[in-house]
């Protein structure tokens, strides 16, 4: 059996027709890289028996997280159930660091949302619920950077924060660290300090961790930016690379914070509406969503910056194109950090979406 792609990290269509063929002993026709996403690399493949999608996962020894074992796992016990709106896991070869999906035959819902696209985002958060209560015992992890307490949000912003206060190098250092000394550390400072006084007065821990049942299975990072609208309008989501138990709270933020989604303020109060009538059987839900929205909100300034961390910078580049200009790509990620806290400094006391 090959192994060029593992050995090499070589991605040609050439190359990954030949390892597919090989892997799966019958011929491939046809390669197409296909999809735009920052942790793997996707191929439209063909094959004498129809059209599959073949998924290829970064790996690094920084990151132990194993993206491939958790999707296709994940994937197989929801199509074990009857659910259809997801790729069907095929075939997975762990030591080529890929697997093989059913073909999703459609366009991104991104460019024109419908009121009828919320809807279905919610329905597919309440199967999950669904699942999630219904006594299931499958050994799923904690999602990807779940987290169960206040006190775990900060713990994850502070790690996050000290990879980049670490960084030594490059012309774009010196704006980094005068980014994160003078705005994002304050502003770190006051919100933490707002989002715990609030709780308190609320009645809800600061540190300690949500019952199991007010959990759900989640993607962790659900939304439109990965999923795919057919001719039937039916909306088809995709990465579950993250996918295992967390808190709803974070589930709703990240879908209301997500930048790839650029949802107009119309869907999000639509979608939040329904999905805190989806959870209210969780009487700190609304609770919880005030108060850390806005750390989740710090959590996206940081995932802008990224790319200043070598091994997030690798990752990048397996999945696409290296930039052509680093330093442009960072400064514009760094731009882009500094809106995020300009809006959270105006709005962190009051939930944008109350309902």
């Amino acid at each position: 059996m090959t192994t060029f792609l593992a050995g090499h990290k070589s991605y040609m269509p050439k190359e990954v027709a030949r390892l597919a063929s090989d892997l799966m002993k019958v011929p491939v026709s046809h390669v197409q890289p296909i999809g735009q996403g920052a942790n793997s690399r996707v191929f439209r493949l063909s094959r004498p028996d129809g059209n599959y999608v073949l998924k290829f996962y970064f790996q690094h020894p920084e990151d132990p997280r194993d993206r491939l074992g958790t999707e296709f796992r994940s994937l197989s016990f929801l199509w074990d159930r009857g659910l259809r709106r997801i790729p069907r896991a095929l075939q997975a070869w762990p030591q080529q660091a890929c697997a093989l999906y059913s073909l999703i035959e459609g366009v991104s819902p991104t460019a024109q949302l419908k009121n009828a696209d919320i809807g279905q985002a919610v329905d597919f958060l309440k199967i999950l619920k669904q699942l999630a209560g219904s006594g299931i015992d499958q050994g799923f992890p904690a999602a990807s950077e779940a987290f169960f307490s206040g006190h775990d949000i900060i713990n994850n912003l502070r790690i996050r924060l000290g990879r980049l206060q670490i960084i030594d190098s490059g012309q774009e250092c010196q704006a980094l660290h005068h980014y994160l000394q003078e705005d994002f550390l304050p502003l770190l400072g006051t919100v933490e300090e707002w989002s715990l006084e609030y709780l308190s007065q609320q009645g809800i821990s600061w540190d300690k961790q949500l019952p199991d049942k007010y959990r759900t299975l989640s993607p962790s990072d659900f939304g439109f930016h990965n999923a795919l609208r057919t001719s039937s309008g039916e909306v088809v989501f995709l990465d579950f690379e993250y996918f295992g138990w967390d808190d709803p709270v974070k589930t709703v933020s990240d879908f209301l914070w997500h930048p790839a989604m650029n949802l107009k303020e119309g869907f999000k109060q639509d979608f939040t509406v329904e999905a805190t009538g989806l959870f209210s059987d969780d009487p700190g839900f609304q609770k919880r969503l005030k108060a850390c929205f806005p750390l989740f909100g710090l959590k996206w300034c940081l995932i802008f910056l990224n790319e200043f961390v070598a091994s997030d910078m690798q990752r990048r580049g397996f999945a696409q194109a290296p930039p052509k200009d680093k330093s442009v790509l960072l400064l514009n990620q760094l731009a882009k950090a500094k809106a995020f806290s300009d809006r959270i400094r105006r709005t962190y006391k009051e939930f944008p979406y109350d309902v």
